[in-house]
């Protein structure tokens, strides 16, 4: 049975096929594999190599004041500088067209959501309390969630009711994600046979994508009684996109440089009997597809389709230009991709 791409990528529980090895191993793909489906990726999604590096350093001083401004105690104040410009930079791929304030509110969330992801395994039981006491309105005994639980309330300054509810949404999601991930690991988890749905199922909660999405569309540029129902249909294809893409050019970084685990590409081979290079090959050819659907739906809406074009293209901008992703080393024969920046 065949089966498009469209469906696999849609878990509909049906098997994939995969495809006959090449020079690449059962387990890793082979560098130049790799990097073909990369360009393809990048050519196929239109990508404009030369778009500038984004940078705003009165950005990153005014989310640091913030933090500093939270009284979280020397540890976790350099935690969130380790992780400050990545945080910053983000941002300033994907929300150019945002105002200054809009863009600070969106580096701040970054930061609590990359931080309880690196370094909530220290004080994962206060983590696992979270959600229910932010619905409770009670506290929280570690600072980092004090600050994270107030900040997603003040949302609402920015964001209107449907927005803000998405974005809160999509964090509770993410913390849920986050201790799943840590439950996986502390038990050996294995996949039970048969399992077809929980890498998808995870994925989005761990890409905390839904956040990112709406966070295109805050009240002062688009409010929701004019604005909500053009661009809700295309919400989930840029979560699918958002996921897909970091999935996508992580590829090199995760399964050439490293052996990691856990992740969405990995749990997706094991679920499905597939090698993870035909994971990456399924992506690589899916995705593009969203793209141009999403710019088809928008097609002639002058207000909506250029900041959704920004914050996709900032998307690939950001993964292909980071040094966290050595994707600039993996083409560096050929010079493809331009040299990194040195904010990046």
């Amino acid at each position: 049975m065949t089966v498009s791409t469209d469906s696999m990528f849609n878990y509909h529980g049906v098997n994939t096929q995969t495809a006959t090895p090449s020079q690449a191993s059962t387990k890793f793909a082979h560098v130049n594999e790799v990097k073909e489906l990369i360009r393809q990726f990048l050519e196929d999604t239109q990508f404009d190599r030369t778009t500038p590096f984004a940078k705003d350093h009165e950005l990153e001083a005014a989310v640091w004041n913030y933090i500093t401004s939270r009284n979280m105690g020397k540890e976790t104040e350099a935690a969130f500088l380790a992780k400050l410009k990545l945080g910053v930079t983000y941002v300033q791929q994907t929300y150019t067209f945002l105002p200054f304030d809009i863009r600070v509110c969106c580096g701040i969330h970054f930061l609590y959501m990359f931080l309880v992801d690196d370094i909530a395994d220290g004080f994962m039981e206060d983590l696992q309390a979270f959600n229910q006491n932010f619905i409770l309105n009670k506290g929280h005994n570690h600072p980092l969630l004090a600050g994270f639980d107030a900040h997603l309330r003040s949302l609402s300054r920015y964001y209107g009711q449907y927005c803000h509810s998405a974005m809160v949404k999509s964090a509770l999601d993410y913390v849920n994600g986050r201790i799943m991930e840590h439950k996986m690991l502390e038990s050996n988890f294995q996949f039970p046979p048969g399992s077809k749905l929980m890498p998808i199922f995870l994925r989005h909660k761990v890409g905390g994508a839904e956040m990112m999405v709406h966070a295109c569309f805050p009240k002062s540029l688009f409010p929701e009684e004019k604005y909500m129902m053009k661009y809700v249909p295309v919400v989930k294809e840029l979560v699918v996109i958002s996921d897909f893409t970091n999935d996508i050019l992580s590829y090199y970084k995760e399964f050439i440089l490293a052996d990691e685990k856990g992740n969405f590409v990995s749990n997706f081979a094991e679920t499905h009997h597939m090698r993870q290079l035909d994971v990456l090959r399924h992506l690589t050819s899916h995705t593009p597809l969203l793209v141009h659907g999403v710019y088809r739906m928008l097609e002639g809406d002058e207000e909506l389709l250029p900041p959704v074009r920004n914050f996709v293209s900032g998307l690939i901008m950001l993964f292909s230009s980071h040094r966290r992703y050595h994707l600039v080393e993996l083409f560096a024969d050929e010079q493809y991709l331009a040299p990194y920046d040195e904010d990046s």
